[in-house]
């Protein structure tokens, strides 16, 4: 039955495609797949009563078989008997079945190691356990990475964000510098001019058609000189009052811009909480404090109000006690 072979029932050479028997080889091989499930090696173990049935079986099923292949297509009743072969075909499988399965599991059975079964079973378990441990390391790993770039990202944010902050104070630096360079020519103009002119007033009376002929015009003559050399001192000293505020400006917006890219250094340079708010107190002075440039005055009152407000700083976010 293990080796019989289904398509050999076909037969269409032999009975024509009328009366072949192709719709017999998938209950066939149905059957003989039943048959091969049981090893021949768990035989020697049946009894003799479990023998005899896996011997009538295999007998009445092959025995089916052999009717289809001895078929004879001009006997009298041939349509009959190709009818009922096929029946018997379709319906011999669940008897079968029943009476053959619990051999068949007993055969299964006691091939089965079940030690084994339940070593690779705790093996498989230990496998995926050490797998799962694996992969929360590495969930881990990932994680304190993701968090470590999450801070540097942070970091970056906020020294961009310092960064961007001076940039405010270069550009107005930048812009004091154009104007303090503009304001020095003028004053070289300037105490240019008045220089010349005060040489020049030196030979005004020499000449003929600007001496004065008499006492009232010696007095014009004196006061337009006078009038002139005024005026012209006074644009110097605009000229470089000018000059020396843009530069004073120009400084101090210097240094507040290198101490605005400078402080994250150093608050990061503090261990402590209470060592980085005294350098960001420093830094704070350092960059809304007026400063002495030596191009321009600073008043103590000033420097005094600007401190007292960096120092009311932290006092004003301090939460107010309503005991």
């Amino acid at each position: 039955m293990q080796n019989f072979v289904a398509d050999d029932l076909i037969q269409r050479d032999k009975l024509g495609d009328a009366f072949s028997f192709e719709s017999a080889v998938d209950p066939a091989n149905r059957l003989i797949s039943l048959f091969s499930k049981l090893p021949k090696d768990a035989l020697f173990e049946f009894p003799a009563e479990q023998l005899v049935v896996v011997k009538e079986l295999s007998d009445s099923t092959y025995n089916l078989f052999q009717q289809v292949l001895t078929f004879n297509s001009r006997s009298a009743d041939a349509e009959g008997q190709h009818t009922s072969l096929l029946t018997n075909l379709a319906s011999v499988y669940q008897p079968t079945f029943n009476r053959i399965f619990p051999l068949i599991s007993y055969s299964v059975a006691r091939t089965a190691d079940f030690g084994k079964l339940s070593q690779d079973g705790r093996a498989a378990v230990q496998s995926v356990r050490d797998e799962t441990s694996s992969a929360l390391k590495e969930i881990k790993a990932t994680s304190e990475t993701a968090a470590e770039i999450l801070r540097g990202v942070q970091a970056a944010a906020a020294e961009q964000g310092v960064t961007q902050q001076a940039s405010y104070f270069k550009a107005e630096a930048d812009k004091h510098a154009a104007t303090s360079e503009s304001w020095r020519k003028w004053t070289v103009r300037v105490a240019f001019a008045l220089g010349c002119y005060g040489i020049a007033t030196l030979f005004f009376h020499k000449w003929s058609w600007l001496a004065p002929k008499n006492t009232s015009e010696a007095i014009q003559f004196t006061a337009s000189k006078l009038l002139i050399f005024f005026v012209l001192s006074f644009l110097l000293f605009l000229c470089s009052r000018n000059f020396m505020s843009n530069r004073h400006n120009e400084i101090v917006n210097r240094h507040r811009q290198n101490a605005l890219m400078t402080y994250k250094a150093l608050v990061d340079a503090g261990g402590t909480a209470e060592a980085r708010d005294v350098v960001l107190s420093h830094a704070a002075s350092a960059i809304y404090k007026l400063h002495d440039t030596g191009y321009a005055k600073t008043s103590d009152g000033n420097s005094g109000s600007s401190a007292s407000i960096i120092e009311m700083i932290p006092k004003m976010t301090m939460p107010v006690n309503m005991g």
